[in-house]
């Protein structure tokens, strides 16, 4: 278990003072939580006969990155299914994976989408005129539709029932407060099934951070590598305290720096404390759980958020994320489960523990009793 899951923590807590400051958002769009420089959203688009995604970066004020990719673009001529097994009769293969990447401006003194410069990172052929044509529109639709929304400024789950020509006519879209660029978190169709879905939302680390356009999709079924861990304790019984947390833990444990301990290379337990300053305090507790809620939840380099199965239970001063993550380099996808609490200092206090998923399978009565002995004073 990587050590470097604290850095991301406080890098996170760096993001969440940002998120509640005053926010500068696409051109028109009023934005609840501000739009980091780096952050970034993909979906997977049901529109197309075969596995696809669309993602948007805000790279920085009236400047963002969209992406098209397939895992397995059907070769001219080919079928889906034949793509999907990436062979045809004769053993060939008949199925590619398609990336199509471009950087574009906008004038962000108007209150309307107006496109300044466009450069695109992908060499594009002609065939590649449809698939450009529709990420347009995706542009100007998407805009649009979010501006002209009931309640200008999304601050929790909403709908809206429009008739959208790219998506079959009569359709729900659907919006939450945490969804970077847009708001957007899926379009139902009018049978009721997704057209367009949130898959991860994530933030890069730095210019040199490429994992906005490594993204390759999630594998079906998503599974983590084999691991070798039986815990040997049934419930842990030693108390461990950081500051205002408690929680227990055993002799299974190591103890890496004063908030930190590991399970060997299968799991990481860490402990932060947030003492929000005047400025962010006078937000109020709702909106600091908001912007924790959004900050917890992302992907970083390298690793991608399953947000088709985030789980959030909220309290009045209390946020529990839970999140599945797939590592792709490491063949491997690891449990996440986030707690903050607003304890009697008036600061924050912060749980997390990750672990592989193979090792929380295998072990999930053990690590659940972990869970339940946290306690924040």
């Amino acid at each position: 278990m990587k050590k470097t899951s604290v850095a991301s923590i406080l890098f996170g807590l760096v993001l969440l003072v940002a998120a509640i400051t005053p926010a500068a958002a696409f051109p028109g769009i009023q934005s609840y939580l501000k739009d980091e420089s780096g952050q970034y959203v993909y979906y997977r688009d049901y529109t197309f006969p075969y596995e696809a995604y669309v993602g948007f970066l805000h790279y920085d004020e009236g400047t963002y990155g969209m992406r098209f990719y397939a895992p397995n673009q059907p070769l001219e001529g080919a079928s889906f299914e034949a793509a999907q097994r990436n062979a045809g009769a004769k053993g060939g293969v008949v199925g590619v994976p398609k990336s199509v990447e471009l950087l574009f401006t906008v004038n962000t003194e108007t209150n309307v989408t107006e496109m300044t410069g466009e450069k695109f990172l992908t060499s594009i052929s002609g065939s590649d005129t449809d698939i450009v044509n529709y990420l347009h529109d995706l542009i100007y639709e998407f805009s649009a539709r979010r501006r002209k929304l009931a309640d200008p400024v999304v601050t929790k789950a909403v709908s809206s029932r429009e008739d959208f020509p790219q998506f079959g006519g009569p359709v729900t879209m659907k919006y939450d407060f945490d969804i970077p660029i847009f708001n957007l978190q899926e379009i139902i169709d009018a049978n009721g099934m997704p057209a367009f879905q949130v898959a991860t939302v994530g933030m890069l680390a730095s210019s040199s951070d490429n994992s906005f356009f490594e993204f390759t999709g999630f594998p079906a079924p998503m599974q983590d590598k084999p691991r070798s861990f039986i815990s040997t304790e049934k419930k842990p019984s030693k108390k461990i305290r950081f500051e205002s947390q408690e929680i227990k833990l055993d002799d299974q444990w190591t103890q890496a720096a004063e908030n930190m301990y590991l399970l060997g290379d299968v799991a990481m337990v860490a402990m932060t404390e947030f003492q929000p300053s005047e400025q962010v305090a006078a937000a109020g507790s709702a909106a600091i759980l908001d912007a924790f809620c959004r900050t917890l939840s992302l992907g970083s380099t390298g690793s991608y958020t399953d947000w088709g199965n985030r789980k959030i239970k909220r309290g009045r001063n209390e946020l529990e994320v839970s999140i599945r993550t797939h590592l792709p380099e490491d063949n491997a996808v690891s449990q996440n489960f986030k707690f903050i609490t607003k304890n009697k200092a008036g600061g924050y206090s912060i749980l997390t523990l990750t672990v592989f998923d193979r090792a929380y399978k295998d072990n999930r009565s053990y690590f659940d009793a972990i869970v339940k002995s946290y306690k924040v004073k």
